[in-house]
Parts: C-alpha cells; sequence; structure tokens
C-alpha cells in the first residue's frame, strides 16, 4: 500500500452521487428563491460548482466562491463542460476566490440569493467567525433576499460522539475507490476533527491510501438561528431535510436553514 497525505480534488465529485442529491435539494432552492423573485445567487463554499451549475441551469446568473484555489480549478473544469447548456438556459457562472467574511470587501452583491450547502459553514474559525460570516451574508443579500444554510447536525454529533460516517464505495476510472470520514472530539468542546480517506484499489490489486484532516467549528442549530437574529435576518426556519420537514435536533444528520434579510427590494 502506499500512502498520500493529500486527497485529489476529484475525489469530492466521486464521493458525492450528484445526480441523486441535486434532484432531491433542488426542489427546496426553488421554493426558496421564488420567494425571493431571486435571479441571481451567492454559492459561498461552492467547492466544485455542482450546486453553481444546477442553479444556472435555471437560467440564474451565479457568483461562485471558494477559498481553495484547486476546487476552483475543478469548477473551472465542470464550468467548461457545461458551458453549452449554460447558454442555451441564459444562465452563467462567475467563479471568485474568498473565504467567509471577505464577500463584501470582494464588492460581492447585492445579489437575490445567498447559499452555503455542504457542511462548508463550519470551517468558519470559532464562534466569532461564524458571526462575522452571517453579517457579510447579510451585507451582500438585497432587502428581501433569501438565505439557505446546509450543514451536518452538530447537535447530534456532539450528543452521540459517533466516529464514523458510513463508507461510499464508487468505481471509477482509477479503480475502486472507498470514501471514509473518521470524526473525533477534541477535548475544547469547540470543535469537530473530521479525518477525510480515501482507499484506492488500482487494476492491478493494489491499495493507495489518501487523507485530508480537516478541523470544523461545532455549530449547533440554535448557534445558527441566534446569529442570524443577531445579525438582522428574519422568517428564520430550520428544517431536518431538504423536504423541509421540522428539525428533530437528536436524529436528523443534517440541518437546513433558510432565513430573508429585512426590508424591501
Amino acid at each position: 500500500m502506499t500512502f498520500d497525505e493529500t486527497a485529489p480534488t476529484s475525489d469530492y465529485d466521486q464521493f458525492v452521487d450528484w445526480d441523486k442529491r441535486l434532484a432531491r435539494e433542488a426542489p427546496l432552492f426553488r421554493w426558496a428563491f421564488a420567494k425571493a423573485e431571486a435571479k441571481t445567487v451567492a454559492d459561498v463554499g461552492a467547492g466544485s460548482a455542482r450546486h453553481s451549475l444546477l442553479f444556472a441551469s435555471w437560467g440564474m446568473k451565479v457568483i461562485a466562491v471558494d477559498p481553495d484555489d484547486s476546487m476552483l480549478a475543478q469548477a473551472a473544469i465542470n464550468i467548461a463542460v457545461a458551458q453549452e447548456s449554460l447558454a442555451s438556459a441564459g444562465g452563467e457562472v462567475e467563479l471568485t476566490r474568498g473565504g467567509f467574511g471577505e464577500l463584501a470587501t470582494k464588492g460581492i452583491g447585492p445579489v437575490d440569493a445567498l447559499v452555503c450547502t455542504g457542511n462548508a459553514l463550519p470551517h468558519v474559525n470559532g464562534a466569532e467567525g461564524l458571526r462575522t460570516a452571517i453579517a457579510d451574508f447579510y451585507a451582500v443579500l438585497r432587502p428581501g433576499g433569501v438565505l439557505v444554510l446546509h450543514l451536518l447536525n452538530h447537535s447530534r454529533l456532539a450528543a452521540s460522539k459517533a466516529r464514523v460516517v458510513p463508507p461510499v464505495v464508487r468505481d471509477t476510472e482509477e479503480g475502486t475507490k472507498v470514501f471514509l470520514r473518521i470524526i473525533d472530539y477534541p477535548a475544547d468542546g469547540e470543535h469537530i476533527d473530521f479525518d477525510f480517506v480515501t482507499l484506492v484499489r488500482d487494476t492491478h490489486g493494489e491499495w493507495q491510501l489518501s487523507r485530508r484532516r480537516s478541523l470544523h467549528t461545532l455549530i449547533p442549530h440554535d448557534a445558527v438561528e441566534r446569529e442570524l437574529h443577531h445579525a438582522g435576518f428574519t422568517e428564520v426556519r430550520v428544517f431536518g431535510n431538504h423536504e423541509r420537514k421540522p428539525l428533530d435536533a437528536e436524529k436528523d444528520e443534517s440541518i437546513i436553514v433558510t432565513a430573508t434579510k429585512g426590508g424591501t427590494s
């Protein structure tokens, strides 16, 4: 077995079954965007831009923001592949390098909608980082604009101390890939540590292991609600899935939060 300290960015696209995921999540985004009559959206922590491309396929103008150059490179590849269909739909995706708290300073906005999905939000730097990020979200939304957040249910994780997310197995051109996520809970009670491990069995039967460790800020759902209200958001709603089921904080794997920037456009 060989070992690599860095997991390829393409692993992210292979780990997720994007066709199924986007089909499951699309109705919630359509509902949220319709409320704000949204035509422009900022996708913050956009990763490989899969959500951005979905929104652009609806004819929307999307600003896809991510701090990771390798993710932006993968996003550029995905956008290039979809360029013809985007042109037909009248949508577009603009890539911007940026992290939490930097949106307003980069001249982003005002936009009709802002989304932060895929557990990106816990990459903020502690409680102060969360407050700064949400204030920045508020700043770049137009009055009446809608915010959609999606992240793991940290309240459940912190209570259960779950150690592993069920493995995912994919057959790829590189061979069979096994994706594992191992979870640790630092003693400070303020973070969750994820070890993203990928095992690849090539066509010769040899195994290669790559890993990427990521420290996340622990963000219970009530902390999200508190900071949204503090920033001035209204109509804050918390769901346990993309079908808008009320959150069961003890059982649901994820939380989805929607909120509206006060005022009228």
